[in-house]
């Protein structure tokens, strides 16, 4: 009998023992259905994980497809980023190709950029480029602030057969400065090195990264001084090249300071501003 109390009363101590040995919150049967799932917890191999990421990365892509762009420039970086790990080593026909660019480049109906076009590419340049740049106070849809009478002496419209273009605003005279600041204007976006543009492009919508990878060129902002990759933010951006019949009617005044585009001529209100691209130093990228 002194026995069967012995081992009860054992029996009970340690019961009581593994009662106090829990948490306090760890009562009841849920809280002992707690313990059990804790103590059943598998751990997740890196290749698991990894694939789980890629799925999630898969979704917003596809998302971002079906909701024309609405998206982060950062996720969109990180995005294209985890899809393309060689996207270093590309030249403008990679991302021609996966922007899809051909088209867009070809259509001559496209719109002139709006001001909240303008505005993007400048905030996603803040964002991802140089965060301590200020463009030009002076709305983009007018230019930039060429002297002391404001914008350049031109306004953007749609020509036929070209597409999007520059038109006199007014009468210039032969030798009056059209275009270009020595140094560069505040609405020029100024990439040092091939790779800050790229990332830029990841960064953007695929109709405005096209529109970014026709409109940059190279240019020495101070005669003598390197060469820089460039893309004017504002409408200077739609002056086109002469070709065909066409004959260019601004122009540097020599071949070392291609920044300051100068009228070869005179030219008549509403008459199409046309340069020759290849003015510009040769390309960096």
């Amino acid at each position: 009998m002194a026995s069967r109390i012995k081992i009860t009363s054992l029996l009970r101590r340690r019961r009581g023992d593994d009662a106090m040995a829990l948490p306090t919150s760890m009562t009841g049967a849920d809280d002992k259905r707690s313990i059990m799932l804790g103590r059943r917890r598998k751990s997740y191999s890196p290749s698991l994980i990894k694939y789980i990421l890629g799925f999630g990365v898969l979704s917003l892509m596809i998302f971002h497809r079906r909701s024309k762009g609405i998206i982060s420039p950062r996720l969109r970086v990180a995005m294209r980023t985890y899809k393309h790990k060689d996207w270093r080593n590309w030249g403008r026909h990679n991302f021609r190709n996966e922007f899809q660019c051909s088209r867009h480049l070809r259509e001559t109906t496209k719109s002139v950029p709006t001001l909240d076009y303008w505005q993007t590419l400048r905030d996603v340049y803040i964002s991802e480029v140089d965060s301590s740049f200020v463009f030009d106070e002076l709305p983009p849809t007018q230019g930039y602030t060429l002297n002391e009478n404001g914008a350049p002496p031109y306004y953007a419209k749609i020509s036929p057969g070209k597409g999007r273009s520059l038109f006199a605003s007014r009468d210039i005279k032969e030798g009056e400065l059209v275009d270009g600041i020595e140094g560069g204007t505040k609405s020029d976006m100024i990439f040092t090195t091939v790779e800050a543009l790229q990332r830029y492009l990841l960064a953007l919508p695929e109709p405005m990264a096209c529109d970014v990878l026709e409109w940059s060129y190279t240019q020495k902002l101070v005669k003598g001084g390197p060469a820089v990759l460039l893309v004017a933010s504002d409408i200077s951006s739609l002056m086109n090249d002469a070709w065909g019949d066409d004959v260019a009617n601004v122009g540097p005044k020599d071949k070392t300071s291609s920044t300051l585009l100068y009228a070869n001529r005179d030219i008549g209100k509403n008459e199409e501003i046309l340069m020759s691209y290849g003015v510009f130093p040769p390309g960096l990228w």
